[in-house]
């Protein structure tokens, strides 16, 4: 398999599902371990969610979401012109989107204390 941004994520074979669903049946305190951090992580991206469609900035969080999806795409696809501008882009994309979204960034902080 080519070296992609998204080729670890690639990689999981059913092999690996079968042993780390084992390894959960093995340690009952894993599960509730995993139920909880699912339950963090959903209650975090529907916090994000909220905060960032009460501004303009729900229009720029479509548009990446449509890159990383055309990016996964195109690796599939093995357009490898293509997948490779997209993953370069998005490399530099992490620091775009600070300077982006800073508004909301801080508009987001100063939530956090109360």
């Amino acid at each position: 398999m080519k070296n992609s941004l998204f080729t670890p994520a690639l990689e999981i074979t059913g092999q690996d599902i079968i042993n780390y669903l084992n390894m959960l049946k093995e340690n009952p305190f894993k599960i509730i371990m995993l139920i909880i951090d699912v339950a963090i992580v959903l209650f975090l991206a529907m916090k994000i969610i909220q905060i960032v469609k009460e501004t303009r900035a729900w229009q720029l969080m479509k548009g990446i979401l449509f890159l990383v999806i055309f990016t996964l795409l195109s690796s599939f696809l093995e357009l490898h012109i293509l997948n490779y501008i997209l993953t370069s882009f998005m490399t530099y994309g992490v620091i775009l989107l600070i300077i982006i979204f800073q508004p909301e960034i801080r508009r987001a902080l100063e939530q956090l204390r109360y």
